[in-house]
């Protein structure tokens, strides 16, 4: 099932937030509900075991009170005595109607009934011998069964009050218990919302940061579609416009490139004709300086011819990924047959070559890898300062065939390293000539060796430039 996005951003942000703190909000709520439920619960508890204890303290007092008033009086005859029993009396009863209101068993309505009937009993009888002066006080035997009764209410009392605060604690502990349960299940809910609302927000824009890189990379052929709040779709959808566009400026460029590329070999050929004609003699003898500026058109005729060539070549790799065509070669044939490509150059600088092949064969793309050679080598050759040194050295390291090619020239600036295999970039320490250059070759050597599923980089260098090659053994298939 398909998410439905909100319209725009902030709603999402907004519904998750919600999703999220709902659950949270709902435990928060509960939590105090049952607080102040406990605390309401609480408090009658103690109300009602303070009442109870006061009035079963109360009937003891007033019971000792009216017990020692009445007897006292039937001796003495004194009325003081008997208001005194009077308002024991009625103190008496006011604590039994407490404790009966409090009473929640039938047992203890059952006994304090049971006090009450007795004690009124007793007062009718106290009242009938002080009307009629009788002198038989066999009823006064009454009040020790009226304080056994009493002594058992307020001991069922005791106990009814230690029963409600173990309910009270039992009750303290399910709802901790109950709230624990809840917020157990509750709280990963909500993370596991905001984990899905986070989820929901990272996945457009990682999606977006993936479609800026691809163009960053220059990868238009990939269409763009964010699945997303609103405003994320239509941000991807101008994110889409604009790969068209970079894409339909990166044909005309590849095209603009290959036109004005073939273009110029045409008058190129020409001029490199007429100058081998006039280098060799045919148009008749130079003299010493007539020769040397020939030299010179032949040397950048040649230069210009490199530089025309690695622009197809770079358009060409731009518009097809490049295909090996593997094979096993002769890694010293081919890096000779580079060498001797540039054996004019080098004899003119007067340049010494030192070669050192530690490695026979190996299985690469002979066209491909001459490429990769001839761009670093002429680089070599061209930066070396005259009766200068250039060194190639193969050699074998964890299954890696490595090429290693170095010169003693000016090396490079401490910034060139980070763009070095940029296309059109050019160093900053690179000597003026005639003619510059394109600053195409070492982009295409490094597309060419990454064919190959290897590295090209340059290594750290006292004195001029140190590239290195390292290719892995591949298999013909």
């Amino acid at each position: 099932m398909r998410f439905q996005y909100p319209s725009s951003f902030l709603k999402l942000l907004l519904v998750g937030f919600a999703f999220a703190i709902v659950p949270l909000l709902w435990v928060f709520a509960n939590a105090n509900i049952a607080f102040d439920h406990l605390a309401k619960q609480s408090q009658i508890t103690i109300s009602n075991a303070v009442i109870t204890t006061r009035s079963g303290r109360v009937l003891q007092e007033q019971l000792s009170l009216m017990e020692r008033s009445s007897k006292q009086y039937f001796v003495l005859q004194d009325n003081v005595l008997f208001n005194n029993y009077n308002q024991a009396h009625i103190k008496f009863d006011d604590a039994i109607s407490q404790l009966e209101a409090l009473a929640n068993s039938p047992s203890q309505h059952k006994n304090l009934q049971l006090l009450s009937a007795k004690t009124s009993q007793l007062h009718q009888s106290i009242l009938g011998s002080k009307s009629t002066n009788s002198a038989d006080l066999g009823f006064l035997n009454s009040f020790s069964q009226i304080t056994q009764l009493v002594e058992s209410i307020v001991q069922e009392n005791n106990l009814a009050i230690d029963a409600a605060s173990s309910q009270l604690t039992l009750t303290v502990q399910h709802t901790q218990k109950k709230l624990f349960m809840q917020s157990l299940v509750l709280i990963p809910l909500a993370l596991l919302v905001a984990g899905a609302i986070t989820y929901l927000l990272a996945r457009p824009i990682k999606r977006m940061d993936a479609a800026i890189r691809h163009l960053g990379k220059g990868e238009y052929d990939q269409p763009i579609a964010i699945d997303g709040p609103g405003d994320l779709r239509l941000l991807g959808q101008r994110l889409d416009w604009l790969r068209t566009e970079l894409k339909e400026v990166d044909e005309q460029k590849q095209q603009f490139l290959r036109h004005v590329s073939h273009e110029l070999k045409t008058p190129l050929t020409a001029i490199r004709e007429a100058t081998e004609l006039l280098y060799d003699g045919i148009g008749g003898t130079l003299s010493a300086q007539q020769s040397e500026i020939t030299l010179i058109l032949r040397e950048n005729s040649i230069r210009l011819q490199r530089m025309i060539e690695n622009l197809l070549n770079y358009t060409r790799m731009e518009s097809i990924e490049a295909k090996l065509t593997l094979e096993k070669l002769d890694l010293s044939v081919v890096i000779n047959k580079v060498i001797h490509a540039h054996a004019l150059s080098i004899r003119n600088k007067e340049l010494s070559i030192e070669t050192n092949y530690n490695v026979k064969t190996v299985i690469a793309d002979e066209e491909k890898l001459t490429i990769i050679l001839d761009n670093l080598i002429s680089n070599a050759v061209k930066y070396t300062p005259q009766q200068g040194l250039i060194s190639v050295q193969t050699r074998f390291e964890k299954e890696t065939w490595m090429i290693d090619v170095k010169d003693n020239g000016p090396g490079l600036a401490e910034l060139d390293p980070a763009q070095l295999f940029d296309p059109f970039y050019r160093g900053n320490t690179l000597h003026k000539s005639l003619i510059g250059s394109s600053g195409l070759g070492l982009t295409i050597a490094k597309d060419l060796v990454n064919a190959h599923q290897g590295i090209i980089k340059l290594a750290e260098s006292s004195q001029g430039a140190h590239f290195i090659i390292s290719i892995p053994k591949l298999e013909i298939k």
